[in-house]
C-alpha cells in the first residue's frame, strides 16, 4: 500500500511540471509579434492549462499504483513530459491491416 502524503506529494509535484511547461510557454508571448499573438481572452486558450496539470498528475498516479517509487525530481520530471508520453502510447497503437497483397502474378 502506498503512504497517502507519498502519493499526494508526487502527484502534486506531476501537476506542478505540467502547468510549468504551460506557464513558460505564456512567458515567452512577449517575444511574439502583438499582431501574432494568440487571443488570451478566449476560454479555449486556457484550457491547457487545466488539462494538462491533470494529466500529469494521472501519469503519475498510474506509476505510483504500478509500485514505481516516484521521488519529487521523476515526479516533476513525468509531469513535463506527459503530454509527449500519452501521445507516443496512442500513435504506438497498430492499425488495422487489409491482407498483404503479394502483386501480380505471384
Amino acid at each position: 500500500m502506498v503512504d497517502n502524503s507519498f502519493l499526494q506529494s508526487s502527484v502534486g509535484f506531476a501537476a506542478a511540471g505540467a502547468l510549468a511547461v504551460e506557464l513558460l510557454k505564456l512567458a515567452e508571448i512577449r517575444n511574439i509579434p502583438k499582431h501574432e499573438r494568440p487571443d488570451m481572452k478566449e476560454a479555449l486558450y486556457w484550457v491547457p492549462y487545466f488539462i494538462l496539470p491533470l494529466v500529469g498528475a494521472g501519469l503519475a498516479y498510474v506509476y505510483i499504483m504500478s509500485e514505481i517509487i516516484l521521488r519529487p525530481i521523476l515526479a516533476v520530471n513525468i509531469g513535463i513530459s506527459a503530454p509527449l508520453i500519452i501521445r507516443a502510447m496512442a500513435s504506438s497503437v497498430p492499425k488495422a491491416v487489409g491482407p498483404i497483397d503479394p502483386g501480380h502474378g505471384a
